[in-house]
């Protein structure tokens, strides 16, 4: 896999533990940098030049909800033009919730699986999709 962290933002530290031990799981040898909130998320960004490979996002979360996360990265241009892919890992399945997700340009919105094998089989696909796809070269943290 791309060798860039995969950022987790997730208000629950059980979930930030499952979604850490399933990519361990299938093999993923990206390290996990795990938020319990947006700003959290935020904050790092701002202060690395390392380009994640994905950000995986709850939709619940303190202080701020994903949507609105999703929605100040998109604000910044320099954030932005990192093009780092936002999916969203929830329990939600509120029909406007995805609605508005995909309205944002979000990359993906998955609904939990119950089980922690379909997670892992869940994150796999997640995972090689954005493996394979062609992204434009990181202009913003130059």
């Amino acid at each position: 896999m791309d060798n860039g962290p995969i950022l987790y933002v997730g208000g629950d530290e059980d979930d930030r533990y499952l979604v850490t031990d399933a990519l361990a799981e299938i093999g993923c040898t990206n390290r996990v940098v795990n938020f319990d909130n947006g700003q959290a998320l935020i904050d790092y960004l701002e202060s690395t030049k390392e380009r994640p490979f994905i950000i995986l996002c709850d939709l619940h979360l303190p202080q701020m909800t994903g949507l609105e996360l999703e929605e100040i990265i998109n604000k910044d241009d320099r954030l932005k033009r990192r093009t780092i892919p936002f999916i969203f890992l929830s329990e939600s399945v509120n029909p406007k919730d995805v609605d508005e997700a995909y309205m944002s340009l979000v990359q993906g919105f998955y609904v939990k699986p119950p089980s922690f094998d379909g997670l892992k089989d869940q994150l796999r696909a997640i995972c090689e999709y954005w493996q394979r796809a062609t992204l434009p070269r990181d202009s913003g943290s130059g």
